[in-house]
């Protein structure tokens, strides 16, 4: 497991990828609207967006194959998450 940081002048976004993992866990550490503002994810393949804000609940996909994703650009303050790469 590690954290990840996006804040705007740093890293505020990450470009459409696969993770090197069979199923990947994110959880979010702050809370956007208080914390940071934009974000999130969106699955590329079904142009779906989750915005996962309850901090502390996970949200779990598979990582490779088939959910090409992006972290959506923070546009205020820094949000985190704790991500987990599973591969049973």
């Amino acid at each position: 497991m590690f954290v990840v940081r996006y804040k705007p002048g740093e890293q505020s976004f990450l470009r459409p990828h696969h993770d090197a993992s069979t199923y990947t866990i994110d959880v979010p550490l702050n809370q956007r609207g208080r914390d940071f503002e934009g974000g999130g994810v969106r699955y590329v393949r079904y142009n779906c967006t989750v915005n996962a804000d309850r901090v502390g609940y996970a949200a779990m996909f598979p990582g490779r194959l088939t959910h090409l994703h992006e972290g959506l650009t923070v546009t205020k303050g820094t949000r985190y998450i704790a991500v987990s790469f599973l591969n049973p």
